[in-house]
């Protein structure tokens, strides 16, 4: 399936909102109802902070990561991926995500979707990010496709799931 295009996002606050009504969609007992981890969803979410004028234009995955340190302290990992300027299904975002891994050095993994340990080593080692690498508490990933949301993905411990946007 290709995406299609969608009413354009224009700040955080409707991405934030079009996450909130893609959660909602799922139903209560299923095995995609995200209820009992509202409080961190909201946490990840509360991380978008920053509306990226390219989410309007190119396709992107926007990448959130919950990282516990040798403290005991959440850190929060952000990164911005921008994909070449074709449409996307998920399957071809996986693997461009893939061979941007390759291209820094790093292996291919099962679900690029997501951050990966040595993806926050690399990223503090290049000094791209002050978060260390630690053990991850959650993730989020959300894949842009001309301003609107088409996939949104979560990570609860070695748990995950995909939900689709539009």
């Amino acid at each position: 399936m290709l995406f299609s295009s969608a009413r354009p996002l224009n700040d955080v606050s409707q991405v934030k909102s079009e996450i909130k009504k893609i959660i909602a969609r799922q139903k209560r007992g299923s095995k995609d109802d995200l209820s009992a981890f509202q409080g961190e969803i909201d946490e990840l979410v509360s991380a978008l902070a920053e509306f990226y004028p390219e989410w309007k234009k190119l396709p992107a995955v926007f990448r959130v990561t919950r990282v516990k340190n040798n403290a005991n302290i959440a850190a929060v990992y952000k990164e911005n991926l921008l994909l070449p300027d074709v449409k996307h299904d998920l399957e071809l975002v996986l693997k461009m995500l893939n061979h941007m891994r390759k291209g820094k050095g790093l292996p291919e993994v099962k679900v690029p979707l997501f951050v990966q340990p040595d993806e926050i080593t690399l990223a503090q080692k290049e000094g791209k990010s002050d978060v260390a690498p630690g053990e991850i508490i959650s993730q989020m990933a959300v894949v842009f496709q001309k301003g609107a949301v088409m996939w949104i993905g979560f990570v609860f411990g070695r748990d995950y799931v995909l939900l689709q946007g539009r």
